[in-house]
């Protein structure tokens, strides 16, 4: 019998729940009727929902350690991610 620790139990949760946000993500825009996309597009936010909780609860335990990052690379991802997408 394999004993798992509580990190690894949360650290696998947590990449299950990466591995289905991408699964919504892939099949969201291919949804045939505004009644199926609506369905998917809910159980995504759920998700994305549990998936920040299962975050939130590994960094506060420290078991995922987030670094701080200087003024200056925040002000050049916010650049970045600013930027309209051009058609």
């Amino acid at each position: 019998m394999v004993n798992v620790n509580e990190k690894d139990s949360l650290s696998d949760l947590l990449m299950q729940e990466k591995d289905i946000i991408k699964v919504y993500g892939t099949f969201l825009p291919e949804g045939s009727s505004t009644q199926l996309r609506n369905i998917l597009n809910k159980n995504m936010d759920v998700v994305a929902e549990q998936q920040f909780e299962v975050f939130q609860t590994m960094k506060t335990k420290g078991y995922y350690d987030v670094k701080s990052a200087d003024a200056a690379s925040i002000n050049e991802t916010k650049k970045t991610y600013s930027k309209p997408i051009n058609s």
